[in-house]
């Protein structure tokens, strides 16, 4: 970048040094905890920027928790001061936050859709076991909730759900599963795993998937081992 001055490397050992300026091409980092792997991630992303000139915009980094994000955001606005303005360095909820407010029209989502935290599931289900008649000790609300989370990350509809069904449990839990998801459309509303679903499908649409191909020339994923089905194909 014309008049700035070079990204200091000196702190890092070779290998992380090696990872940090790799050129091109995919590379994945096998390291244990406490071995570096968050200072490579960011000095990459400053060198990409300072000795690259790849806008910050072209560069999407995901981490898996808030604090991981802010953590990176700092040490990254070390590194570049002005020039860290990385508006897509965040989870991947966040990220799918960031994309269907921008998007969402085109899957008939709202751009002032809420998100549902742990307590307004919790609230939903606990009605729906009530109104169902159902034992609370066998089908507890979060029960319920862990059984319809596990179905979306696999990739689950209601629906394809509900057709392979085969246990008492999974008809009840199917039950459950329609209030709760009348519930939030009819609060115009999104739960966590509905945020990576809907994520995802966006990229179904070409005007999406052509504008990120180009847009985002570089994608870093913090505790790659960690991805979920639904994180490794948003990732991909």
């Amino acid at each position: 970048m014309s008049g700035a001055s070079s990204i200091d490397l000196a702190g890092l050992n070779p290998s992380q040094l090696s990872a940090a300026t790799h050129e091109s091409g995919p590379l994945m980092i096998i390291a244990g905890p406490g071995s570096g792997k968050t200072r490579v991630i960011t000095h990459r992303i400053a060198w990409l920027v300072r000795e690259r000139d790849v806008p910050p915009w072209g560069i999407v980094a995901v981490t898996f928790t808030n604090r991981a994000a802010r953590e990176m955001r700092d040490r990254v606005a070390e590194l570049l001061g002005e020039e860290a303005e990385l508006r897509w360095l965040g989870t991947f909820h966040r990220i799918c936050v960031r994309l269907l407010r921008m998007h969402g029209g085109l899957i008939g989502i709202p751009q002032s859709f809420t998100i549902y935290d742990d307590d307004d599931q919790m609230s939903v289900a606990k009605r729906a076991v009530k109104d169902l008649q159902v034992d609370p000790k066998q089908f507890g609300p979060r029960r319920m909730l862990s059984r319809i989370s596990r179905a979306k990350s696999e990739g689950e509809t209601l629906a394809s759900f509900s057709s392979a069904t085969g246990t008492y449990y999974d008809e009840v839990a199917t039950r459950v599963w329609e209030v709760y998801e009348r519930a939030l459309k009819e609060a115009q509303a999104l739960d966590f795993d509905d945020l990576l679903i809907r994520g995802l499908q966006l990229f179904e649409h070409a005007e999406v998937s052509e504008r990120y191909a180009r847009q985002f020339r570089h994608v870093l994923v913090d505790e790659f081992q960690d991805t979920s089905g639904l994180q490794y194909e948003l990732a991909r």
